[in-house]
């Protein structure tokens, strides 16, 4: 302390101050000017309601001490932020108001006043809402506008409960993250809150609302439309919700509540169920984003469900779906369900009965019948028995169909048969020409387990009067994007009359074998095989028309030629043979073809038997895939004159 005739200047250490909310440690008081009226105040540690600040500042050119009151008029908070401030207390009546105006209407006030009972009132007015960053500055946004109104009144009685009460309304409001994965903007709100208690025990009573605006927190987007009111109490042991409601405007209604354990951070109990929930905003604003990238991420969805959910000592206990005339259609037409309902119970500790059932599916445009069954639902378990599943005029049994939780997602198994159904009203419901003959097999166990469906044994199915099977199928990722195939496939005794007929192919009568090795479809497209077509062994009538022969030699390429003299083919429809084959191995986009037999120009496709003889010939060993497929195309229009020899 400097004196002389007249003080000049006062340095008073004042040490710590504390208070209900706040406390203050290392707190210096600097006094100089006339009438010592510039003040600085320096604060080490300054606490307000469990925030911390380190080396506060205030600065004031107005200071004025008198016996029972401390002013500022005119005061600068200078750290941890530049701020214009002003604050007074009265000793006498123990009162105490701080204001900081930032600019503009924006205003801050902080009031204490009373002595048996003492009252706190924080207002803000016209507050920028990027100012929370002082009281929460490790938020993971970064709020860049808005503005709040608001009042928190926290009354402290020498006896009895403490009381608080606060409510808070944004305007405007918008943040984000520095990634992109967070992000709100024209955030419109309000926040209410009721709590009393002693200590560390309390009751408490909030509401919530959203009405305007729109927020995306990776992978959600949502707009508003969100009201949420909640009640319960904490102590030192628990925090419970006795009862909290969320509305949502297009969605509806879920109802919770929950008893957690301080210490441990445990879910002691919980439950969580909804009204009716509608199905078609429930997917869009919350499943849809989730399954962007799966075979459900295009769906149009409609209907009705409810769900339930019950915790007990931190594990699932009870757990309950219903559907109520669910639809889900996938927008690139690989799929659909119509009219869905089930009544799905679960519960950890015993067996319950579930059903469910549809009025109808289509799977890549074939229809589904209605189907309705009942599960025998387990704690790790669902078990179904037999089931039917009408396709057009047949039927599709399942049998045995088991789901199971493991720990990496949901697997299941199931063995099927199909009934026979005609082959031309199926390729109608695909826009295929009509076919002769039927379609019907037998399917073993199927597994679906880690993003992967697999065929357990040879997939039968018969068609074209023999027998196709496929085995060592293996799916990955079927409800992808990009779903890949492998697999083998072998075709015994098919009877070529059916198989060509259909098509404007041109008649070949016979019998034929064909193996597919190494096949690997990516997004349901071939990538890569080994496939040969040939004449089946066996004694039978082999004959092939003057069109067939046309069509054969045009997939050689366009030297494809024809060991028989013009002159003789203007006499004869169709023709003997003794063997006829063609192979194609694929790879990176090029298929190496192949014949029955090597010859010196390129390879043969058909080998002559009777009279007239009769050779098919084809020249281009390397023919890129797409090529090849625009050649079938233009078989089957017959727009190919075949070079004849």
């Amino acid at each position: 302390m400097s004196t002389g005739a007249v003080t000049r200047a006062i340095e008073v250490s004042i040490g710590d101050l504390a208070g209900p909310t706040f406390a203050a440690k290392a707190v210096r008081v600097a006094l100089d000017g006339a009438g010592l009226a510039h003040a600085r105040l320096q604060i080490g540690e300054l606490t307000v309601f469990d925030r911390r600040w380190r080396d506060v500042e205030i600065s004031c050119t107005a200071f004025r001490l008198e016996p029972s009151i401390i002013a500022c008029d005119e005061g600068r908070l200078e750290r941890p932020v530049a701020l214009p401030i002003a604050f007074r207390h009265d000793a006498s009546s123990g009162s105490t108001r701080i204001a900081v105006s930032p600019g503009g209407e924006e205003r801050w006030t902080v009031e204490a006043s009373g002595s048996d009972t003492r009252r706190v009132v924080v207002r803000a007015e016209a507050a920028a809402a990027a100012r929370v960053h002082l009281l929460f500055p490790d938020l993971p946004v970064r709020i860049g506008g808005g503005v709040v109104d608001g009042t928190l009144r926290v009354e402290i009685p020498d006896t009895g409960d403490m009381q608080v009460d606060g409510e808070m309304r944004v305007r405007a409001g918008a943040f984000a993250d520095a990634a992109g994965l967070h992000a709100g903007e024209g955030i419109v709100g309000r926040a209410a809150l009721h709590a009393q208690g002693r200590g560390e025990s309390w009751r408490w009573h909030s509401e919530e609302e959203w009405s305007q605006g729109e927020v995306f927190w990776s992978p959600v987007y949502s707009k508003a439309g969100f009201r949420l009111t909640a009640e319960g109490r904490f102590d030192a042991q628990t925090i419970e919700v006795a009862n909290a409601t969320l509305s949502m405007d297009d969605v509806g209604e879920i109802r919770a509540s929950a008893t957690i354990d301080r210490q441990s951070q445990e879910i002691v109990r919980a439950s969580v169920e909804t009204g009716e929930l509608a199905v078609t905003p429930l997917y869009t604003r919350f499943l849809q984003p989730a399954l962007a990238q799966t075979a459900l991420g295009e769906l149009r969805t409609e209907g009705r469900l409810r769900a339930s959910m019950r915790w007990q000592n931190g594990k699932l206990t009870q757990a309950a779906l219903d559907l109520e005339d669910v639809s889900a259609e996938d927008l690139r037409g690989r799929f659909a369900l119509f009219g869905v309902y089930a009544s799905l119970p679960w519960q950890a500790g015993g067996r319950t009965e579930g059903r469910i059932g549809m009025s109808g599916a289509e799977v890549q445009r074939l229809p589904l019948g209605a189907v309705g069954t009942f599960l025998d639902i387990r704690p790790e378990e669902v078990f179904i028995d037999d089931f039917a599943v009408p396709v057009l005029s047949g039927l599709l049994t399942l049998n045995d169909l088991h789901l199971r939780r493991e720990a990496d997602g949901i697997a299941w198994g199931v063995r099927a048969a199909l009934t026979p159904v005609p082959l031309a009203e199926m390729l109608a419901h695909f826009g295929l020409p009509a076919m002769q003959g039927t379609l019907s097999g037998e399917i073993p166990l199927v597994r679906y387990a880690q993003s992967t469906l697999a065929v357990d044994g040879a997939l039968t199915i018969r068609v074209f009067d023999g027998t196709v099977k496929v085995t060592d199928l293996v799916v990955d990722s079927p409800l992808g994007l990009a779903p890949r195939m492998s697999a083998d496939l072998e075709a015994h005794n098919l009877d070529l009359a059916l198989v060509t007929r259909a098509y404007s192919f041109g008649d070949i009568t016979g019998r034929l074998d064909a193996r597919i090795a190494d096949l690997v479809l990516s997004d349901w497209k071939p990538v890569r095989f080994d496939a040969r077509l040939a004449s089946s062994p066996g004694d039978y009538p082999r004959r092939i028309s003057q069109t067939a022969v046309e069509n054969i030699s045009a997939l050689g390429g366009a030297g494809a030629a024809v060991a028989v003299q013009r002159s003789v083919l203007r006499f004869f429809e169709s023709f003997g043979y003794s063997k006829l084959g063609i192979s194609c191995r694929l790879r990176e986009g090029v298929c190496r073809m192949g014949g029955i037999e090597d010859t010196p120009q390129g390879f043969m496709i058909v080998k002559g038997g009777g009279v007239p003889a009769i050779n098919v010939l084809g020249y281009n060993r390397d023919v890129g895939w797409d090529e090849l497929l625009t050649r079938l195309r233009r078989v089957i229009d017959s727009n190919v004159t075949p070079t004849i020899q």
